[in-house]
């Protein structure tokens, strides 16, 4: 006889309550086609807007797969798309937002050295005493490749060290909510590889509700575009870089005392290293930028 029970087919004890793992899956793919569907309408509205972001103008479904990430992360719509950018059909994050998601999920962050050289960064994991540091050189950089094929390496080196530094620290220190994410200076961002999800449920919840109140307030008037926006927009559409060098003379005439001229500062030298730019163009464009910053009161231009 064999050893093995066969269950009584009138046994009439109730099944366990506790969801199949085929439920939960279920239950995670409605949740993500309910927040799709609100992704995709609200991003057709705002990619219309003065209020999207350059590299999302007039690009709906790259706008909705950024707030649909950003959402698992407990993002509101726009604030993902801020945070995030899509390159290639790849979901990448900007340095200073990873920062922000490490920082959220209880890790600690804190600048140790900065200069042109090396910047030095070091952080802890919640409720772990253990200092992590990550260092990033010149020639580091180069050695990785970074340098090479970005100009401002040259125009702002600080700056660029202190995001890879960022990028580097915050994986280090929340590997599941990164998981799969690179910075906007990573080739890396760009090549197939497997994304995994690791969001808890009341985080992608919350991510949800606020895609939802997004799309109730998309009906109102979009708000009267700002000289700012105006001016990051022309900076996208320009072809030349002496039309750049000519903005940056005038740029403190243009701006009143509430607009944050930095941003406009760094879509100038990325056009123009985008454009193709020469070292004496890119140089002479630093220069101009050095000086606007100076008379707008920008610190680290």
């Amino acid at each position: 006889m064999s050893d093995i029970a066969i269950p009584n087919q009138n046994d009439n004890t109730p099944a366990s309550a506790e969801p199949t793992l085929m439920a939960k899956g279920v239950e995670k793919l409605r949740q993500h086609a309910e927040l799709k569907a609100m992704a995709i309408d609200y991003a057709d509205f705002i990619t219309k807007t003065g209020a999207c972001p350059e590299i999302y103008k007039n690009k709906p479904e790259d706008a909705a797969a950024a707030i649909i990430r950003g959402a698992a992360l407990g993002f509101d719509p726009d604030g993902a798309l801020e945070a995030f950018f899509v390159i290639k059909g790849k979901t990448g994050m900007y340095a200073r937002a990873m920062q922000a998601v490490a920082e959220n999920a209880g890790c600690s962050m804190w600048e140790v050295e900065a200069s042109d050289e090396a910047v030095t960064w070091a952080g802890t994991k919640p409720g772990n005493p253990h200092v992590h540091t990550v260092t990033w050189t010149i020639q580091r950089a180069k050695t990785a490749g970074y340098a090479g094929s970005n100009s401002r390496y040259k125009t702002n080196a600080t700056e660029m060290l202190r995001s890879k530094c960022q990028g580097e620290l915050a994986r280090i220190l929340a590997p599941g909510a990164l998981m799969g994410l690179y910075t906007e200076q990573e080739p890396t961002a760009f090549t197939p590889e497997p994304v995994k999800a690791t969001a808890e449920r009341v985080t992608e919840q919350r991510g949800m509700d606020q895609v939802r109140a997004a799309l109730e307030a998309k009906k109102e008037a979009p708000k009267q575009q700002s000289q700012g926006d105006k001016l990051m927009a022309w900076i996208g559409h320009q072809t030349d870089v002496e039309a750049l060098s000519k903005m940056l003379q005038s740029l403190p005439s243009k701006l009143d005392a509430s607009t944050d001229p930095a941003p406009l500062l760094d879509a100038v030298m990325d056009k123009a290293a985008g454009l193709g730019a020469t070292e004496q163009q890119l140089d002479s464009l630093a220069e101009l930028a050095g000086e606007a910053a100076s008379q707008m009161g920008v610190t680290n231009a």
